[in-house]
């Protein structure tokens, strides 16, 4: 399987599972609410026009419900909630709210916060991008022109970045009852490779992150030590990151998963032999598990690191 294969067949994936957009123009800087909810009770849906980017994405927002509140004795007095960004939201929100409401019930070990979480993907019949994206301008070799259509091409995450900075998040900000903390952002795959590229570019936006098997190759840019870098200078939040990545991704015989895994081993040994006071981070390989079953557990145990009170078990 080569690398190419492995881009067009993430997007088809993705794709496959995006959300419906809609049409009911109501809301303002080029946000259109959604006809339809995102398949995930209580939430809601808009769809935003965006200069950054030059297209239009799908943005999905999901709090718990009063209802579910109750269980927890905070219905009455909530605080301001922490906004969480959550990559490919047509799929990975659903499973971080399921998440976060389970966490919530937890008896044994309470204290799980309330948060607002924000998938972002891409309308429903309109071509997946995320290749385009969540990726930098050296992610991979170059496709051949004409192999796959501009939206799969690589290196817009700079533009992507700026979509999230300066036109999402104000609107998120302006429309629920959030906090002023910086924000969370989880990432998976290419995903992760985004998380990755927002942390390089230290985002005054976020200082939560999860690098989900990062799609970090060996390129003919030092990413890696542009971080080792940057670690030895200041940060510009106190920051905590999680990182995940497969066993049988490392060493299942795919040679890109195999030079991922290669990658990801040298980030994590920058951020070992590195020590920076405004870094908090936590990494771990998963025992068996393959680039797509690695994601269930991985997210829960990022987002228990990232927010909870305790940090998962080993």
């Amino acid at each position: 399987m080569q690398r190419r294969h492995f881009l067009s067949g993430a997007a088809t994936l993705a794709a496959a599972t995006s959300i419906p957009a809609g049409s009911d123009a109501r809301a303002a800087q080029s946000a259109t609410a959604s006809n339809a909810p995102w398949p995930l009770r209580g939430s809601e849906s808009f769809v935003i026009d965006s200069e950054s980017v030059g297209d239009r994405l799908a943005v999905g927002v999901w709090k718990p419900g009063a209802e579910f509140l109750a269980l927890t004795g905070q219905a009455d007095d909530l605080p301001p909630l922490d906004i969480v960004y959550v990559l490919d939201g047509s799929w990975a929100l659903a499973m971080a709210a399921t998440i976060c409401q389970l966490q919530l019930v937890d008896l044994v070990k309470p204290g799980f916060p309330p948060l607002l979480l924000v998938g972002v993907d891409y309308p429903e019949g309109q071509p997946n991008a995320r290749t385009r994206d969540y990726t930098h301008t050296d992610l991979a070799t170059p496709l051949q022109e004409g192999e796959l259509p501009p939206e799969q091409t690589i290196g817009s995450a700079d533009n992507f970045l700026r979509f999230l900075e300066e036109e999402l998040d104000p609107l998120i900000r302006a429309r629920y009852d959030v906090s002023d903390r910086p924000a969370g952002i989880l990432g998976d795959s290419y995903g992760g490779t985004f998380t990755f590229h927002a942390f390089r570019r230290q985002s005054k936006l976020f200082d939560k992150y999860f690098l989900g098997s990062p799609g970090l190759f060996t390129t003919g840019v030092d990413y890696i030590g542009e971080v080792r870098k940057l670690l030895e200078g200041e940060l510009v939040h106190d920051t905590k990151m999680y990182l995940s990545f497969g066993a049988m991704e490392a060493n299942g015989g795919v040679p890109f998963y195999e030079d991922m895994g290669r990658n990801y081993n040298s980030l994590v040994s920058v951020l070992n032999s590195t020590p920076n006071d405004g870094l908090t981070f936590a990494s771990k390989m998963y025992p068996g598990h393959t680039h797509t079953t690695i994601l269930a557990p991985a997210i829960n145990d990022a987002l228990l690191y990232l927010y909870g009170p305790h940090l998962p078990r080993g």
